[in-house]
């Protein structure tokens, strides 16, 4: 799971100072008057969080690694579902990825969790919202189809995500390309729908983070991933019938949840 790019009490983060001649000169005013704290949670990226005038979240990886959710935030925002953007820099090796802090806290904080039939139906209505909105100009339009291209690449490479396929991986592959034709492309996906990646004040949604692995898809590979967040940080699995009837069960096909749960372990 990726770390909130938000406020929140739960975050993690230790105080650091930087040697700002290392960064791109176009970064550096947002350091004024400010504190930095180290928010990172994966070792893929380096993310900070900076305390100042604008408050903000510059996240760093590899180059090129950034430009994904760079534009799936932007389409996102365009309808008032996530941070502004305001800065994408990739030089030297690295991306630079700089948006702006939502205000509220993420699914995870303490204060959700300790209401969580009340959290898993806004996580539910939440969803609706995101496979609501039309698929016109979403940059990426075929992610099922990208999905499932890289899932038969690793299939051939022998890896499985062991968390997520527990039945013999052989088995496992061949239910995937019996099912593979039953997927639909037929709405904007989060691709990483997590508890931490929901952002609300109050249990109103102010949007959403980690964009990064969105685009055009099947809706139940973000239900996949909603049920599973749900009894992983609530530690049960009684709040996923709040979570779908928020959501509107009579979308769920069962073959397509499994198809996606095939998909997520043969992702990475």
């Amino acid at each position: 799971m990726a770390q909130s790019l938000s406020l929140t009490q739960g975050m993690k983060k230790t105080e650091i100072i930087i040697n700002q001649d290392s960064f791109p000169a176009a970064l550096r005013p947002y350091w004024n008057q400010a504190r930095l704290y180290d928010s990172s949670c994966s070792e893929a990226a380096q993310t900070i969080y900076i305390d100042g005038p604008q408050r903000a979240f510059l996240k760093i990886s590899r180059q090129g690694t950034l430009s994904r959710e760079m534009k799936m935030m932007s389409f996102m925002h365009s309808h008032n579902l996530a941070p502004a953007v305001l800065d994408y820099i990739s030089e030297q090796g690295r991306d630079y990825l700089l948006s702006a802090a939502l205000e509220g806290e993420d699914g995870i904080a303490e204060r959700y969790l300790q209401h969580p039939v009340k959290l898993a139906e806004v996580f539910g209505a939440s969803l609706r919202i995101i496979h609501s909105l039309p698929i016109l100009d979403c940059p990426f339009p075929s992610r099922l189809a990208e999905m499932l291209a890289q899932s038969e690449r690793n299939i051939l490479r022998g890896y499985a995500d062991k968390a997520i396929i527990k039945e013999d991986i052989k088995a496992a592959a061949e239910r995937l390309m019996a099912l593979k034709d039953s997927g639909l492309a037929d709405v904007i996906i989060h691709g990483d729908y997590c508890l931490p990646n929901i952002i609300m004040q109050d249990f109103c949604l102010t949007g959403f983070i980690d964009l990064g692995t969105g685009g055009v898809g099947d809706r139940h590979y973000d239900l996949f991933w909603g049920i599973w967040t749900l009894q992983y940080n609530l530690k049960t699995a009684i709040y996923k019938d709040a979570f779908l009837d928020a959501y509107g069960r009579q979308d769920l096909d069962p073959d397509r949840l499994e198809l996606c749960r095939l998909l997520s372990g043969f992702t990475q």
